[in-house]
């Protein structure tokens, strides 16, 4: 497979996300949404039901930490924090935000992106006292009710990750990130160890891509290949010494491409002893920043897939560079990517490859070509003249409207059953979400019975 699919992805229903971090800033209370009452399922499998909580939804369809079926996970993942360092491919009112944190702190300190949100916000006009509020404040509560539950800080994300590539090239640097990132773990102590989605080791990211003029040189990548390694190391030896003194287990687990030429970056063998899990990053094949129009996250490849590009390639990938399989984390997409005038040049190439597509406007005026699961159902299922169907052999569900050539790629709850069958029947370590304020409820349901568990 080609690594230029991957200029757009990783987590990327977060494109945008540093644009809207600091427009409610002046809003002390945001009004959180009725929680809605679910079946919990017991967990027999012991496998990750995990996802990613986006800490921007505090406008228009806001979404909170109380607003999660918590019960139904193993693990919640925070999205996102970062380093102190360069941001230049952040918006201006959060390069601002980021530069005044930073102004006394040492170079790569680990900090909190928004610290309205993770910490000021208040969810009740009237709160009781409490050390901090925001969604660090609701987590805490929900850690305290469930202390099996994982909560972890992730750092990085496409919009956060560029102080990364500088910090590799200073070993102060990477120990002061270390040390401040389990400091800051102790401090707020819901959380139970720390997540690392640097995107990417080895350049074209967000702030290292082909267009820019600004690839990493051979000996830069090879230098990123060795600090991506010894800082998986330090993280561990460090959460390590703060499990001695607070008798937790702490975890360690990255967001990773499964994309060739980014698994190449990192020295698998080496670095997977300092896991407990890899998140693989397995979605956006395919999207609205380029004509070829295929499946977003489709679980197998079939003689007519683009590139052989499938979930099940890109683990075969990541295991071959010495990913233990009980490690690897499915990836499953909460939103879909669409576009308009698609064309196929075979009727039996359908749904698989099709060219010509430009990004399907969002009439809700988000990025061209990203719809949120919610979205697609609202407004494209089986209305408007688009129709659903459904590829078996790739399993992956799409819309598809032949009067203007518009196709939307999604996860279904259909897909992700047979992701979930796939974890169990292949010896997987579970099955993960981006994200989960996309979902009306049925997609971690799915992930939960495609693992066989049962309602209480």
């Amino acid at each position: 497979m080609t690594s230029n699919i991957f200029k757009l992805s990783a987590l990327s229903g977060a494109l945008l996300a540093s644009s809207i971090s600091f427009a409610y800033a002046d809003s002390r209370y945001v009004e959180a949404p009725k929680t809605r009452p679910y079946k919990e399922y017991n967990n027999t499998s012991g496998k990750v039901v995990a996802t990613y909580f986006p800490d921007w939804r505090l406008q228009g369809e806001v979404y909170t930490v109380r607003n999660m079926p918590v019960k139904n996970m193993t693990h919640v993942i925070y999205a996102f924090l970062t380093l102190c360092g360069e941001h230049n491919y952040v918006a201006e009112g959060l390069k601002k935000s980021l530069a005044e944190t930073c102004k006394d702190k040492p170079p790569f300190s680990a900090v909190i992106a928004d610290t309205e949100a993770a910490l000021e916000v208040k969810f009740d006009k009237k709160p009781a006292e409490q050390e901090y509020y925001g969604h660090f404040g609701e987590l805490k509560k929900i850690y305290q009710q469930n202390p099996d539950l994982v909560i972890l800080p992730s750092f990085g994300g496409w919009t956060l990750s560029e102080p990364f590539h500088q910090m590799a090239k200073s070993e102060e640097g990477r120990k002061n990130f270390v040390k401040s990132a389990v400091a800051l773990i102790a401090k707020y102590d819901f959380f139970g160890g720390i997540d690392i989605d640097w995107e990417y080791p080895g350049g074209e990211g967000n702030s290292h891509v082909a267009w820019r003029g600004t690839s990493l040189t051979d000996e830069e990548k090879a230098n990123e290949r060795k600090a991506y390694t010894l800082l998986m190391k330090e993280l561990r030896e460090e959460l390590d010494a703060l499990a001695k003194k607070t008798g937790r287990k702490y975890e360690l687990s990255a967001a990773v491409s499964g994309a060739g030429s980014k698994v190449e970056a990192i020295d698998w063998q080496e670095t997977q002893q300092y896991l407990d899990y890899v998140f693989a990053m397995t979605y956006d094949f395919f999207g609205g920043w380029g004509p070829k129009v295929g499946h977003l996250t489709n679980l197998h490849a079939t003689k007519d897939t683009v590139w052989g590009i499938s979930v099940e390639s890109m683990l075969t990938t990541l295991e071959t560079a010495g990913v233990p399989k009980e490690k690897l984390v499915i990836g499953a997409a909460f939103y879909g990517r669409g576009w308009e005038g698609a064309k196929w040049e075979k009727p039996e190439q359908f749904p698989e490859s099709g060219t010509e597509g430009k990004a399907l406007a969002n009439p809700n005026g988000g990025e061209a070509g990203l719809f949120t699961y919610k979205e697609i159902m609202r407004r494209y299922m089986d209305q408007g003249g688009y129709e659903y169907g459904y590829d078996e052999d790739a399993e992956a569900a799409y819309v598809y409207n032949k009067n203007n050539g518009g196709f939307i790629t999604f996860d279904d709850p259909r897909s992700i059953k047979a992701k979930a069958k796939f974890v169990i029947d292949k010896g997987y370590g579970g099955i993960y979400s981006w994200e989960i304020t996309s979902d009306d409820g049925s997609l971690l349901k799915a992930m939960n019975k495609g693992l066989g568990h049962k309602t209480k």
